[in-house]
């Protein structure tokens, strides 16, 4: 389990905060991970950037991570205090980060293994699915519209994937759903068939490699 980092700061003699709806000077709170008691929380930089971050975690800009929880963080920054929502433009739920899932990892440049256990990937995809939700706005449906992004969004934090993952094929077959590429993934574990993702990423194309784990 992930420790929280706990940091001291004296927020009182800072700038109030408005509680600002998924996105402040550039940051935008597009996720948060379930770890145990504990969250972290994916932060989208100014610069489009994704990264993971936890409460005491430095970010660019002189900022640091003062709160988090299911569904806000709070950036200290030398001059002003930032207070972000949970980004619901695309009914993101929070995603848990699937503990027990993964048995054993090894990364080696572009090719990623991942050792997990069937029956608790199964268990942590299914609480990744959307509720239902209103129509979203045109920005909305655009970004909803990529599949690999959002097979990417469900399962990077389950299978420790980077966060800004895109899954684009599953057994050398083209995502067109999420659902579609955790169907194809849960059928080869179950068959006792090791499933291959290929995902894009910021450093480039890299190639996951899934096998069940032994009982």
């Amino acid at each position: 389990m992930l420790r929280a980092l706990v940091l001291a700061l004296t927020l009182a003699a800072l700038p109030s905060a408005a509680l600002l709806a998924g996105t402040g000077d550039g940051y935008r709170l597009a996720g948060t991970i379930a770890v145990g008691e504990d969250f972290i929380a994916v932060l989208e930089l100014p610069g489009g950037e994704q990264v993971l971050v936890r409460r005491g975690s430095a970010v660019a800009g002189g900022g640091r991570i003062v709160l988090l929880d299911a569904e806000r963080l709070r950036i200290a920054l030398p001059d002003q205090v930032l207070d972000l929502a949970l980004d619901r433009s695309l009914n993101a739920p929070v995603v848990p980060a699937g503990l027990g899932v993964v048995q054993d990892q090894m990364d080696d440049g572009n090719v990623l293994i991942r050792r997990v256990d069937p029956e608790a990937f199964g268990s942590s995809v299914a609480r990744t699915r959307p509720a239902a939700a209103p129509a979203p706005d045109t920005a909305s449906k655009s970004k909803a519209a990529d599949p690999a992004a959002e097979a990417g969004r469900r399962l990077a934090p389950i299978l420790n994937l980077p966060p800004d993952s895109r899954i684009v094929a599953v057994n050398e077959r083209p995502v067109r759903s999420a659902d579609q590429a955790i169907a194809l993934i849960e059928k080869s574990l179950a068959a006792g068939v090791s499933p291959r993702l290929n995902i894009i990423r910021a450093g480039g194309e890299s190639r996951v490699y899934m096998s069940p784990a032994e009982p």
